[in-house]
């Protein structure tokens, strides 16, 4: 997963994960630690259809992060009016 959105308000980053599971994305994974929802939050999605994978992060600090394939990215950036892909060195 090269690219990622990044610097995400809280609302939208919740708003996005609650549209992709009605569209049937499936929790793959959820952060449990201690401080979940508070300092940092990790959800992994999966598309039932290609198993497309999707990663949501979330910190205090820094707000929401997304990180997928460009073209999924690039369809939630236009829908969110979020601002420009990120490239991330791996």
């Amino acid at each position: 997963m090269p690219y990622k959105l990044a610097h995400i308000e809280t609302e939208t980053w919740n708003r996005m994960i609650e549209d992709l599971e009605a569209e049937g994305f499936r929790e793959t994974y959820r952060y449990s630690g201690f401080d979940a929802g508070i300092d940092y939050s990790r959800f992994d999605l999966k598309s039932p259809v290609d198993d497309e994978r999707i990663v949501f992060e979330w910190d205090n600090w820094s707000e929401g992060e997304i990180r997928g394939e460009p073209a999924r990215l690039e369809a939630l950036r236009e829908k969110y009016r979020l601002p420009e892909l990120v490239e991330v060195e791996e």
